[in-house]
């Protein structure tokens, strides 16, 4: 049994010896490669957009036969790629109406950079196109919500959109192209319209309006959610107060529509849903200040009240 023993030790130290001699071998393979690529020459620019530059070079080369370039830096970004080719339309970073300097340089696996190329400055012409009318379409509807898609079209990489209920924004500088408007009115007609923005501040048309109604209400649902659990106060000073609490569940509705109604001292604050279960309210006197959160579901049935109590301290 002592002999298997010391065979089965022998035999694990060999496979780790083994196992070292290979990863020390690779490793000194690529410390070995101390060539770096040549260095890519003759960089310039062939193309030229608002927030693009189409570059071209003559090429590097490489004892290894692999290597990628680098082109850096516009607004502190760079993009990288494999080699073999001489042109690369870059695009990080660049900002209409500017002047970027750029260089590109070749780099290995081993970690070996070429020089860097000589130097091309150029200014990006300004964005003159604003972007397209948004499309505004809608996806779906519930008694006190609706999801809508929008989206629309331009020259450079971002566009920034207004989101209009009945010609009110209620969405701003947002970069998304959707999302679900709560605390709506069952049974109510609302008109939504979208706008555009790009980053020249090029503005699209409005979109042509979406019209629609919201559903009725579930006139068999007379169960209210649960109370919203766990309330807590947290004080920052001069009467403002952060409130937090867990969801509450509804046997029909999603967490999501569940609308949370805020209250302050017995008077009604505002509303979160979407589930929004953290706030901002204000305590209106000094000393003891009451906060109250109650659930609401998509029929309106209320669950009671959640309530806690805290002094504050406030300089009116």
């Amino acid at each position: 049994m002592q002999i298997e023993r010391r065979g089965a030790a022998c035999f694990l130290a060999a496979a780790l010896a083994l196992a070292a001699w290979g990863t020390a071998t690779a490793e000194a393979a690529v410390r070995r490669d101390r060539t770096p690529p040549t260095n890519p020459t003759n960089l310039r620019v062939v193309g030229l957009t608002p927030y693009s530059v189409t570059l071209a070079w003559n090429p590097s080369t490489d004892n290894s036969g692999q290597f990628s370039y680098v082109i850096c830096c516009a607004n502190v970004s760079s993009q990288r790629f494999p080699g073999g080719g001489s042109t690369f339309t870059y695009t990080a970073g660049l900002e209409a109406s500017r002047p970027f300097t750029l260089f590109i340089q070749a780099f290995d696996a081993a970690g070996n950079y070429s020089k860097m190329s000589n130097t091309v400055s150029f200014t990006t012409p300004p964005d003159t196109i604003p972007p397209t009318r948004p499309l505004v379409s809608l996806v779906g509807k519930g008694p006190t919500h609706v999801a809508l898609a929008w989206s629309s079209e331009d020259n450079g990489p971002n566009i920034w959109f207004t989101v209009y209920k009945n010609g009110s924004p209620i969405l701003q500088g947002t970069r998304s192209t959707s999302g679900i408007v709560p605390l709506l009115q069952p049974l109510t007609d609302y008109t939504f319209t979208v706008l555009a923005r790009d980053f020249a501040g090029r503005v699209s048309p409005l979109s042509e309006p979406l019209a629609t109604t919201t559903a009725a209400a579930d006139p068999n649902d007379h169960s209210p959610p649960t109370t919203p659990g766990n309330l807590g106060a947290n004080s920052w000073g001069d009467c403002e107060v952060e409130l937090d609490w867990d969801e509450s569940v509804d046997d029909r509705d999603d967490p999501l529509f569940l609308e949370y109604e805020v209250y302050v001292n017995g008077l009604y604050d505002h509303s979160t849903s979407l589930r929004y279960t953290r706030t901002i309210v204000y305590g209106s006197e000094n000393g003891d200040n009451t906060f109250s959160v109650i659930a609401v579901d998509t029929a309106g049935n209320k669950s009671p009240a959640a309530v806690t109590t805290i002094p504050l301290t406030c300089f009116f």
